[in-house]
């Protein structure tokens, strides 16, 4: 049996891998996150139109701006994990101590909280509530997108 005693290069133990991200975060996941929201999406529009022809402006604005709020967040929060990831799992920081995670958590309460408090709360119409559903369903997605996109690029 041979033992080697090599030491590791320095900048191997600084390199986020693919294998160190939790389970969640790993491509194929992603992948089944981005096409379970597209199905939510699909699946809710046909609904929605088989009912309410009228309302197709509402799911397709809905979706799109979420999507496009999404895939902002997750660009934040890939940034943000690209950054300091290894040094959360080295338990030098906490989550909260990383570059931008106070920002990510506070955009997510805007992007996702307010709509649908006000849309909830303040109007509650027929129309705005369908939006409301296909947004989230489009910012699930983004978000995810914006990951895999990130995640893709990491070594394995």
């Amino acid at each position: 049996m041979k033992i080697s005693l090599r030491k590791k290069d320095p900048r191997q133990l600084n390199k986020l891998y693919r294998r160190l991200l939790p389970f969640y975060m790993r491509p194929p996941i992603l992948l089944a996150f981005m096409m379970v929201s597209l199905l939510g999406q699909t699946a809710w529009g046909t609904l929605i139109l088989v009912r309410h022809t009228d309302l197709q402006s509402n799911l397709t604005i809905g979706f799109g701006l979420g999507v496009i709020l999404g895939y902002i967040h997750g660009r934040w929060t890939a940034r943000m994990w690209a950054r300091d990831y290894l040094r959360v799992l080295k338990c030098e920081i906490t989550f909260w101590e990383a570059k931008g995670a106070t920002g990510t958590t506070v955009f997510v309460f805007f992007a996702l909280g307010v709509p649908i408090f006000f849309g909830l709360l303040l109007k509650q119409s027929y129309e705005i509530l369908i939006g409301l559903q296909s947004y989230i369903f489009g910012f699930i997605g983004g978000m995810n997108f914006a990951l895999y996109l990130w995640v893709r690029r990491l070594p394995r």
